[in-house]
């Protein structure tokens, strides 16, 4: 397979525990995964927390609708994580309840990130950009882990890129096919499907020593076998898949080095 491959428990081990949550993560690292990806967005009171998107209602315990920015650090404390996708995964609904909602801070300064990588994903939210960049600049992450900073919004990433300088990896994230600013940065993410559409993308990006991800693995979209399905992934020739099932993703590599 030349270079290893970069596991990524996307969202943690997130078909194991719900999502975006501290135990998922550090299930994913024991299971094996190089690096974990997390989304973060922004408090009302200027607090950066790790949730998927700003609405709240698929993935935590919150009674009706809201947004992140709307509510208050200490509202969200009161909140409790559940499984986005329970009939699909309700071994990982079993924790529905369970686990608080993490702050960004309480991931930088966990130990179980010790050595490893973090794929941190700014999403669209009130101020998150500023606030992020404060953030990382107060935290001592990149001497104990390897920062990917990435973003779906071009000009976010730019900003986050001239507020945070040297020291971090930029990847613009693209769900749909950007040649203007493809390259621009220290790499892309790509959807598989995209890939699929267009697979020299992947060798343009390389040929530019860019890194390239692709996502997102889930083994229940297989037709034939697991390991078919993830040999077609890793095919592609990306250097780094996020998986929802890291640990049946590292079995696959470490099985076909």
């Amino acid at each position: 397979m030349g270079v290893a491959l970069l596991v990524i428990g996307h969202r943690g081990a997130s078909a194991y525990r719900p999502e975006n949550t501290l135990e998922a993560f550090e299930l994913a690292f024991r299971q094996g995964a190089d690096a974990i990806e997390c989304d973060i967005v922004a408090t009302r009171d200027g607090e950066l927390i790790i949730r998927h998107e700003p609405e709240l209602v698929e993935t935590t315990t919150i009674d009706g609708n809201a947004l992140a920015h709307d509510l208050l650090l200490e509202d969200i404390s009161k909140l409790r994580a559940i499984e986005r996708l329970p009939e699909l995964r309700p071994g990982s609904a079993k924790f529905d309840g369970e686990f608080k909602i993490p702050t960004l801070n309480d991931l930088l300064t966990a130990d179980f990130v010790n050595g490893k990588s973090l794929v941190l994903e700014v999403k669209q939210s009130p101020n998150v950009v500023p606030l992020f960049i404060d953030e990382l600049k107060r935290s001592n992450i990149t001497d104990r882990a390897r920062v990917i900073i990435e973003s779906f919004e071009f000009e976010d990433l730019a900003t986050l890129r001239a507020g945070l300088g040297d020291g971090f990896e930029y990847v613009y994230v693209m769900d749909e096919w950007d040649a203007k600013n493809a390259f621009d940065f220290d790499g892309i993410s790509l959807d598989f499907a995209l890939i699929a559409k267009m697979p020299e993308v992947v060798e343009a990006a390389k040929a530019k020593r860019l890194s390239v991800y692709g996502w997102t693995a889930r083994v229940e979209e297989a037709e034939t076998s697991v390991e078919e399905y993830f040999h077609h992934l890793v095919a592609t020739g990306v250097d780094g898949i996020f998986a929802d099932h890291p640990d049946l993703l590292r079995t696959f590599v470490d099985g076909n080095q």
